[in-house]
């Protein structure tokens, strides 16, 4: 897949002006130094400093903070443009199986935070406005807005390798959609999404794929070492004779992310089968990441911001990110999207996307 020059996409008004060297400008230089450097926990360091934000004009030094967290991530834009637009010249096409295959062998261990820091530094840049919201968007307005999208198709790039267990390629290599960690995840996804719904759904659930159910649901309360709580269904789902676990939020209405294993005071433990270790919450404190916001809503939004900018601006003159965008869209929904302006993929969608029905 051909590099992309990122200067091409983004309007001059967003960077530093190297030259300069006025004391009011030395911040955002050494910022926009670290930056081009790959030093981003640097540029995260200076920014956190008022006197450093002060010296950007609009609140656009919260667009460097997001670059550096995306950058920290492991997936600065050039990463992305790589992988999104296809090289001519390759032997394989270009599809969203590989795309998120290679984006994820780029990915850091810090990715998730990351990428929601850096989405919401944006979301702060925006005022919270919807790219779709804006009218007559300024030449930032609209650079933002594209790397919103992209930051939002990434985000659903790691709820997919998070729903194969961290192992996107298996994945991808298995043709029949009969992935055993697949079948799980996607059938904790469904029986979530479903139950918040109809919370009196009876135990054992089999609506997912054939032989995969549901077998048990059982309340967990997690007590941090602050005091905090948080409160959890625990679902443990089988297929093939084996079972995977997962952690269902009742107030997101969704299953969350995960990470190794622990006792309900956080306390780590390595083996599910022992009465009291159960699948890990990210943080203790921090709010859990919902793996529907990740897979569905960050895809239909990734997708909507990029092409808002990208058909009402000069930003992909060669036409290659919306040729992505479409072959990516057909790949998920073979039936096409709507017409009439409503979000392209529900999760039924989404999750025969998983299953590759």
């Amino acid at each position: 897949m051909k590099p992309v020059h990122l200067l091409a996409l983004l309007p001059v008004a967003l960077f530093i002006n190297g030259c300069n060297d006025t004391e009011s400008e030395v911040c955002r230089y050494y910022v926009q130094n670290d930056l081009d450097n790959g030093n981003f926990e640097s540029a995260i360091n200076r920014l956190a400093d008022k006197n450093c934000q002060d010296t950007y004009p609009e609140n656009e030094y919260l667009v460097d903070l997001s670059s550096a967290y995306l950058g920290k991530s492991g997936l600065p834009l050039p990463v992305i443009m790589r992988a999104m637009i296809e090289d001519k010249n390759a032997t394989e096409d270009l599809t969203f199986e590989s795309f998120v295959s290679e984006i994820t062998q780029s990915a850091t261990s810090s990715v998730l935070t990351d990428l929601d820091t850096s989405r919401t530094s944006l979301n702060d840049y925006l005022n919270n406005n919807s790219c779709k919201s804006i009218e007559n968007p300024t030449s930032a307005q609209e650079t933002v807005c594209l790397i919103t999208g992209f930051i939002d198709v990434l985000k659903t790039t790691m709820a997919i390798d998070a729903l194969t267990g961290g192992n996107v390629a298996a994945w991808a290599d298995n043709e029949n959609g009969d992935d055993p960690t697949m079948l799980r995840s996607s059938c904790a996804l469904q029986y979530s999404y479903e139950h918040k719904n109809d919370v009196n759904f009876s135990l054992p659930y089999n609506q997912c794929e054939s032989g995969v159910t549901v077998d048990n649901s059982e309340v967990v309360t997690f007590t941090g070492s602050n005091g905090s709580e948080k409160t959890y269904n625990y679902l443990t789902i089988s297929y093939d004779g084996e079972s995977d676990y997962f952690l269902e939020s009742p107030t997101l209405g969704s299953t969350i992310f995960t990470k190794n294993y622990c006792q309900i005071d956080y306390a780590v433990c390595n083996d599910t089968e022992v009465n009291g270790c159960y699948t890990c919450p990210l943080s203790q404190e921090a709010e859990d990441l919902n793996i529907q916001d990740y897979l569905l809503d960050s895809l239909n939004s990734g997708f909507d911001s990029i092409e808002a900018v990208i058909q009402n601006s000069e930003q992909d003159e060669d036409g290659e990110i919306q040729e992505s965008i479409d072959d990516f869209k057909l790949e998920i929904k073979s039936d096409g999207c709507p017409t009439d302006g409503t979000d392209c993929f529900e999760m039924d969608d989404i999750i025969d996307y998983l299953n590759k029905k």
